[in-house]
């Protein structure tokens, strides 16, 4: 598989994209990623104002936090298929070794 990508991938997709690329099922192409890998919740206060507070972090299945930095695509633009099938066959191979 190949994931698109781009400085607008941001938040719960590069999860999504960083667990297909960490987990050995697609190549990412395209541009870094945004980096937002904060939760936050908004509380409304008495006085109408508010207060946002980071509860939690996003962190990619190889545990790499993505917060302010994205994510680097294997790619930068298309690549051959024959590139795409060694790519995921040298990271099966990383994973099991």
């Amino acid at each position: 598989m190949q994931v698109l990508v781009n400085n607008k991938t941001a938040s719960a997709s590069e999860i999504v994209a960083s667990a297909l690329h960490d987990n050995c099922r697609g190549v990412l192409v395209g541009e870094r990623t945004f980096g937002k890998g904060l939760i936050q919740s908004v509380f409304e206060l008495r006085d109408g104002s508010g207060v946002v507070v980071t509860i939690g972090k996003y962190v990619t299945p190889n545990h790499m936090d993505i917060n302010g930095n994205g994510i680097e695509p294997d790619y930068g633009s298309f690549p051959a298929w024959n590139d795409v099938t060694q790519h995921l066959s040298q990271c099966n191979m990383h994973r099991q070794g």
